[in-house]
């Protein structure tokens, strides 16, 4: 520590008995410190200098110093050259420094000067620049040709302290140099053959300080500038990272005793193969690049990776830099090589975007039908990229017109260059592509992207800009299928492109279509769009909602005017597609509360018109069917009316008569139903109200025959089967009723209702037949509850209020419960509050329980029963 400080504490250490040639853990002299520090009175000290002489030493190294310091050099001579054996730094660290967590930190061998195994105190000096302990230890018998354990000479480190944050003045280094070259020191590191390599070398150091002394002191001395440092640079290279146009000058034009006749100084490489020309022109330092020319670099060397100056002059895009390059590059021919990628110059040009130089390229003669592996060619890039003026540009050529719907390999992404211009977004190359004929219908590779035109990309990644542009250009391309048989509006409802959705819609894509295939896979376009957006019902209901426009903000004015277009319910002009839209909504079911859409104004607009357009058949289908009913009802009071209070039926009742009538009115109403109903759909067998109309015309056509022949009059199945068919046929007239747009919904409301009543009494009907029952044991199976039967519809008749308590417990009952009457009462308490107050009130409160959803679901199922109607009269023929 005394030999690094400096000042007296050195001398009153060792006066004390301090073992001056002590090494200390790193194998490091004190000797090795001081010369580090640059204390040159220390090293005097060490080397035990007389005190006078450390005096003259300290104050100034003149001649006649030097001169009696090298009397001593025998003596001194062993102890200036003692290497440092640097071992692995084993200290250990106090406990509390572990612990605290708010000091710095540092490496303990990097807090101490970080010296190289084998170096001698003259090394130290040297690579620290230190003139003055140079010149003091080659006077005291320094060997300056010592090497370290890489083989490097004092020389060859001088000025390497400057590599670890160290300041080395220029005049100091030269110095050091003159001194070390003087006492014909040697150098390894800078040797053609047979040398150090990838090391910082004097060379490199005289570059990093700019010192043209000093880089001509080296080069004299045989200096070669192939040697690569640490970072795989040349000396020249060196140059033109820190832009040193003087020194690069120097080191390219120096008359070099060893150098090949054959190629130029310049033309050297680095670690990757770049030569000085390529490096000057990455670095985009125009100087070193007409220094690299004038000194005869060569435009055709190529570096690692196969590219040459001109690629890097391409890609930097700097035009006066190619230009230049380019008047060499004809010459030799070489204006369309390719690196390892396969990439020319050119297509460099084209993937930076310099447009000057792809025209300059161009001009010059370079290749336009150069294709990169896997069938790339520059129409391919510069849609890739986006690069709109390199288009034109290129399109100014005939033969690009060749490549314009040439598709890359699969490999490659199977796409041509208007593909590419779809996927990057760039709608105004698009549009160019476009008008310059590219095919709008192309189609990619069937791997990876499923034979897809232009659109279906741009469907799939909702970029609304580009599928503009297209739509623009073609409509009709909304019904182009991939090689899945999707449609764009298919394949934008698979990738939820919420933008692209809409204006498909708004230009003619059909909801309803059907994807191509074998029919079990087949979807709809609604069916996929509401299983892959999020909140689908809410997006169908906003894009709905722009299909409804008003001149005024207020829809009150006189002068307001709201205009509705159906064009989304109804794409295609074919009269009998013109329901499909709403069929394959009703078809996806209601998970998502689709069905919600139907009382959508711009829906139930829609489906009023189509009512309206029906309502004179259905008029027609209504007076038949009423008439059915009227005979039908007719003719059983005639009959049984008449012979229940035996009195004689007028002429015109005749049973005989209005039997002709019932069987003619049944005629009517199946000649309709075969007219106006699709009989073939399934769904029209599935329906009830199918089996109520099919079950009353069925009855009723039975009903005249059994009246005739007297055998059957006699029993009572004909009045079993009068009262079903009564009861279907005006249930049935209420099913067409329902159908009515003002009120219908009232009838519907009643089938909700109804089906929320059964539920609950499906539910807790276990409860009434356990009390049903227990009443008929208690009461001793005497009438109200004289069987299971009776019993049951009493208890569900009392659940209505109907208890006729007094009736049940009367003196009669009274004697009959005699043993059991509290049990009895007990029993009747229980169920008046567990199902005449607990189950009434929650039926009642769970079917009412808000009378707004149900006017809107009423609405909902009337409106699906006004369209299966309206289908049903389409498809049929009756209404266009």
């Amino acid at each position: 520590m005394a030999a690094l400080s400096g000042g007296d504490a050195m001398a009153l250490l060792l006066r004390h008995g301090a073992e001056k040639h002590r090494l200390d853990k790193l194998g490091r002299t004190p000797l090795h410190l001081a010369a580090y520090a640059g204390n040159s009175r220390q090293v005097a000290i060490m080397l035990d200098f007389p005190e006078d002489m450390q005096v003259r030493v300290e104050s100034d190294m003149s001649s006649g110093t030097e001169e009696d310091v090298k009397k001593l050099g025998q003596v001194t001579k062993q102890l200036v050259n003692v290497r440092c054996d640097l071992e692995e730094v084993h200290i250990l660290v106090p406990k509390n420094w572990k612990d605290n967590i708010d000091h710095e930190c540092k490496d303990i061998r990097g807090s101490l000067p970080l010296f190289q195994p084998g170096w001698t105190p003259l090394h130290v000096a040297s690579s620290c620049g230190r003139r003055h302990c140079t010149r003091l230890l080659l006077a005291a018998g320094a060997d300056p040709n010592i090497c370290d354990v890489m083989g490097r000479t004092p020389l060859d480190v001088a000025g390497s302290a400057l590599y670890f944050d160290k300041e080395i003045k220029e005049e100091h280094f030269v110095d050091v140099l003159k001194m070390l070259l003087k006492a014909k020191g040697q150098f390894y590191t800078m040797r053609r053959e047979k040398g150090v390599t990838n090391v910082n070398t004097p060379l490199h150091t005289a570059v990093m300080l700019d010192s043209k002394e000093a880089i001509e002191l080296l080069l004299e001395a045989g200096a070669e500038v192939s040697c690569l440092n640490s970072s795989g640079l040349t000396p020249l290279h060196l140059c033109v990272k820190k832009e040193q146009e003087i020194a690069l000058q120097v080191l390219a034009n120096y008359d070099y005793k060893h150098a090949d006749p054959l190629s130029a100084v310049v033309d050297v490489k680095d670690g990757e193969g770049h030569t000085v020309l390529q490096a000057a022109i990455e670095a985009e330092w125009v100087p070193g690049v007409c220094v690299a020319l004038e000194a005869g670099a060569d435009v055709t060397l190529r570096a690692n990776d196969g590219e040459t100056p001109i690629h890097s002059a391409a890609a930097i895009g700097n035009i006066e830099v190619l230009s230049e390059i380019l008047s060499l590059a004809k010459q030799s021919k070489f204006i369309d090589c390719q690196n390892d990628e396969g990439e020319t110059p050119l297509f460099k040009a084209i993937t930076n975007g310099h447009v000057a130089c792809v025209r300059a390229l161009l001009k010059d003669g370079a290749a336009i039908d150069k294709t990169l592996p896997g069938d790339i060619n520059v129409l391919h890039v510069a849609a890739d990229h986006g690069h709109l003026e390199i288009l034109k540009c290129l399109l100014e050529y005939d033969r690009s017109y060749q490549m314009l719907n040439v598709l890359t390999a699969a490999d490659r992404r199977g796409m041509g260059p208007i593909h590419f211009a779809v996927s990057g977004n760039h709608y105004e190359c698009v549009k160019f592509l476009l008008e310059k004929n590219a095919d709008i219908r192309l189609r990619t590779t069937c791997s990876p992207h499923k034979s897809s035109t232009p659109l279906h990309i741009a469907a799939a990644k909702n970029y609304s800009e580009v599928a503009k542009v297209i739509l623009v250009m073609d409509k009709t391309t909304i019904h182009e299928v991939n090689s899945m048989g999707w449609f764009p509006l298919h394949t934008a409802a698979h990738h939820s492109s919420r933008e692209v959705i809409a204006l498909l819609l708004k230009d003619g894509a059909n909801l309803a279509g059907y994807t191509d295939g074998p029919k079990k896979f087949r979807r709809t376009a609604i069916d996929m769009l509401l299983n892959n957006l999020s909140k689908p019902t809410e997006y169908l209901e906003e894009v709905l909602d722009t299909y409804i426009t008003s001149n005024t903000q207020n829809l009150q004015d006189n002068d307001s005017v709201v205009t509705v277009d159906f064009a989304v319910l109804i794409p295609n002009v074919c009269e009998m597609e013109q329901m499909k839209v709403i069929e394959a909504l009703l078809k996806t079911g209601n998970r998502y509360g689709q069905r919600r859409l139907l009382v959508h104004p711009l829906v139930e607009s829609f489906l009023f018109l189509k009512w309206k357009v029906l309502l004179p058949f259905f008029y027609t289908i209504i007076a038949f069917y009423a008439f059915f009913v009227f005979s039908l009802s007719t003719f059983v009071v005639s009959v049984f009316w008449y012979k229940d209070t035996v009195k004689e039926a007028p002429d015109w009742l005749s049973p005989h008569i209005w039997g002709y009538v019932v069987y003619a009115a049944v005629c009517l109403v199946l000649i309709q139903e075969l007219l106006y109903m699709n009989v073939k759909s399934s769904r029209y067998f599935l329906q009830l109200e199918t089996w109520v109309k099919f079950g009353s015309i069925g009855l009723a056509t039975l009903l005249p025959a059994a009246i005739t022949i007297s055998s059957w009059m006699k029993s009572d199945w004909p009045r079993h089967v009068s009262t079903v068919a009564l009861l279907l046929a005006w249930l049935e007239m209420m099913f067409l009723l329902s159908r009515f747009p003002n009120w219908g919904y009232y009838v519907l409301m009643f089938g909700k209702v109804a089906s929320n009543i059964v539920k609950i009494l499906l539910t807790f009907g276990f409860l009434v037949i356990g009390f049903s029952l227990s009443f008929m044991i208690q009461f001793r199976s005497t009438e109200p509850f004289d069987g299971p039967w009776s019993a049951l519809v009493k208890t569900l008749v009392m659940m209505t209020s109907e208890f006729e308590y007094e009736a049940l417990f009367d003196d009669e009952h009274a004697k009959t419960l005699s043993t059991s009457i509290s049990v009895v009462r007990f029993m009747f308490v229980l169920f008046l509050i567990l199902a005449a107050i607990v189950l009434m009130n929650l039926m009642v409160g769970v079917a009412v329980n808000d009378i707004n959803d149900l006017e809107i679901l009423g609405n909902i199922s009337r409106l699906a029963k006004q369209f299966v109607c309206v289908q049903e009269n389409q498809d049929g023929g009756t209404i266009k």
